[in-house]
């Protein structure tokens, strides 16, 4: 039985999660931008084997609270995903482990920082924080540019055409699981939010809030996963990613674009399985 949605207050918003109630250690699924939980969709019943999933749509996307105005920043997320892993008693009682998706990744590689000793492991997938975005796309933003943008990229078709460019096949996708993130790729209030963290962007960028610097003070072991075709997040700063991040592990998923939970979950759920359960330290790159 799939898990059934919760809702929490965190940060003084309410936030729908899941939490799949298993035996195993908590896991914590963070999604990427113009999304929701369900982007993890076909992996979750696979991971939910070995762990206790818990994912929660981030503030301002999914069927959580969208303020407008909130002052987005690294840390802020990395406050509200804190808060939701010991409101969901996931922190403090044994090891955490938790999975980064694209712009998610870089919210828990703040979190790990901003909170350390909060993860026991990380696995992050294509993830954002090493490429800067240029200040000029803060003008996307403006409310001029924002009112003719909203309902030119929020149209089916359009969405539906920037959406595809997430996958380097939809094949063996189901039709259910594409609906449904189109649906999230398609919300207003959730373009509000992407147009809040543009105007908020030199607070959400890794490098400019001096976080990316300070990378080598991870000592948890780290698995990145990428898929050979990202056309969002080029397959070469996978390389950049296992060089900066120490105790890291580098997988490649082959015939994959930016979404390997989706395009690829047996996969994915597997690599991560493997790494969190069974992969013992001294197969990962030494965090001395």
């Amino acid at each position: 039985m799939a898990p059934q949605d919760n809702y929490i207050v965190i940060g003084g918003h309410r936030h729908r999660y899941i939490d799949s109630g298993g035996e195993g250690p908590p896991m914590l699924l963070v999604h990427g931008i113009s999304s929701s939980l369900d982007f993890y969709g076909p992996s979750i019943p696979l991971l939910a084997r070995s762990f206790r999933l818990l994912a929660l749509d981030l503030l301002g996307f999914g069927s959580s609270d969208k303020p407008k105005g909130a002052p987005y920043s690294l840390s802020l997320y990395a406050e509200l995903i804190r808060e939701f892993a010991e409101k969901t008693g996931a922190a403090g009682n044994g090891p955490l482990y938790a999975t980064g998706h694209s712009m998610g990744g870089k919210y828990l590689l703040a979190t790990a920082l901003i909170h350390q000793g909060l993860f026991d492991k990380l696995v992050l997938s294509n993830t954002d924080g090493f490429i800067s975005l240029p200040s000029w796309a803060r003008v996307l933003s403006l409310p001029g540019v924002r009112h003719i943008l909203k309902p030119i990229v929020t149209r089916p078709r359009v969405a539906e055409k920037m959406l595809s460019a997430a996958f380097h096949s939809t094949d063996n996708i189901p039709p259910e699981t594409l609906k449904k993130i189109l649906e999230d790729a398609m919300d207003r209030d959730a373009f509000e939010t992407v147009m809040g963290l543009n105007r908020n962007l030199l607070n959400l960028d890794m490098q400019r809030t001096g976080l990316r610097s300070r990378l080598d003070e991870l000592r948890i072991p780290t698995l990145i996963i990428w898929g050979d075709h990202d056309r969002y997040m080029s397959p070469k700063i996978a390389r950049i990613v296992e060089r900066e991040i120490p105790c890291s592990k580098l997988i490649i998923i082959e015939n994959c674009g930016h979404s390997p939970m989706i395009e690829h979950p047996q996969e994915f759920s597997s690599a991560i399985t493997e790494f969190i359960l069974n992969e013992p330290e001294h197969h990962i790159s030494p965090c001395s």
